[in-house]
């Protein structure tokens, strides 16, 4: 199911270099009115089906109520435009708005154009001479899980295109001529889709044996990490970075469903409970995910992707377990469900303990 998200944005340019002849013949002024139309589009998919793939709904526990529309990342309140000129490197930066803006814009030309979504909190932009444009994640100082790699927060939603050679001709037939109150003017249609940079997954906790003859032994999750994913990607060239990190996912942790009928990843049926959260993330390091995605390509990692689960256990602590999940992010590396299974009977007795005693005080 694909989902396309569109509107448009209007670039009123105003040619900084005089009068352009071959628009001037059909005026009688010399100062005409020329509109740059931005036709924007957005990709609000979460994860992608080609024909080697099967459907989210087969694998996604529904007893959770969530609809598919609600796991959509949510089209974006503000865009921020990049225009630069091949000529000499300079850069006009705007932020514009969803129901239009206007922008003095460029003469006849070629212009690398980048856009992307500005209304993030967690993501810290860079720059350099070069023009190089990158996307990070500030860093999260709240315990996690895992001590190989730095803790970082999840990264806002992110959007984005680049136009790495857009030319604008003062060819009068490569606009369309319209009239209104205030005269004759010209417009000139550019269209650009705002793909992701981020990555949503659903990790679902499969728990089995999860009771003995003191009830549940296993209550539910304080959180999730996965660590081995990159810190963040390169605007242009939609490659991550190569460096390890840990995405931290608390607040979104469903609470635990009992006795479910659960379809385990090797396809046999089982009774257990489960919960899940959904994570927001930069994908694996080192990659272009989905120019290979879409290539059929394979994606290599150099280093195990594993995901850290608090578990809360009856005796009211928390009991951390690990599992590698490589191979499930390689086989969806632009986004999907992750399944973990636990058995519950893996942690010793003395460790899930006893429910404690409501109440308190002295004797």
């Amino acid at each position: 199911m694909r989902s396309i998200v569109g509107y448009m944005v209007l670039l009123i340019g105003l040619f900084l270099s005089g009068c352009r002849k071959e628009l001037c013949y059909e005026h009688d002024a010399h100062t005409e009115r020329v509109e740059y139309m931005l036709d924007l589009t957005y990709d609000i998919e979460w994860e992608y089906n080609l024909e080697s793939h099967i459907e989210w709904e087969q694998y996604w526990n529904e007893d959770f109520g969530v609809a598919y529309d609600s796991i959509r990342p949510k089209r974006p309140e503000g865009v921020r435009v990049h225009v630069y000129n091949e000529e000499d490197l300079t850069e006009i930066v705007r932020n514009i708005h969803t129901d239009g803006t206007t922008f003095y814009f460029m003469r006849e030309g070629y212009y690398a154009v980048l856009l992307h979504n500005n209304d993030t909190e967690y993501i810290l932009f860079s720059t350099d001479e070069s023009t190089y444009y990158y996307a990070t994640t500030r860093s999260n100082v709240r315990s996690a899980y895992s001590e190989e790699y730095m803790h970082y927060n999840q990264p806002d939603q992110l959007f984005g295109a680049y136009l790495p050679e857009l030319f604008v001709t003062d060819d009068p037939e490569a606009y369309k001529k319209m009239e209104d109150e205030e005269g004759v003017y010209y417009v000139y249609e550019i269209e650009a889709e705002l793909e992701p940079y981020t990555y949503i997954y659903l990790c679902q906790v499969m728990i089995l044996n999860n009771k003995d003859d003191a009830g549940l032994r296993i209550e539910g999750a304080e959180g999730i990490t996965l660590s081995g994913l990159a810190g963040g990607v390169d605007l242009f060239t939609r490659t991550t970075n190569a460096e390890n990190l840990v995405a931290i996912t608390q607040e979104d942790v469903k609470p635990l469903q009992q006795d479910r009928d659960l379809t385990l990843p090797d396809g046999t049926k089982a009774k257990g409970d489960i919960f899940a959260a959904r994570v927001m993330t930069w994908g694996l390091p080192g990659v272009n995910a989905m120019e290979r995605f879409r290539a059929r390509a394979s994606v290599e990692v150099e280093e195990k992707v594993n995901m850290q689960i608090g578990l809360k256990l009856r005796n009211g602590s928390v009991y951390v377990m690990e599992k590698d999940i490589t191979d499930q992010l390689k086989q969806y590396p632009v986004g999907g469900i992750i399944t973990v299974v636990i058995d519950s009977s893996e942690i010793p007795d003395d460790v899930i303990g006893v429910k404690p005693k409501p109440g308190g005080g002295f004797d």
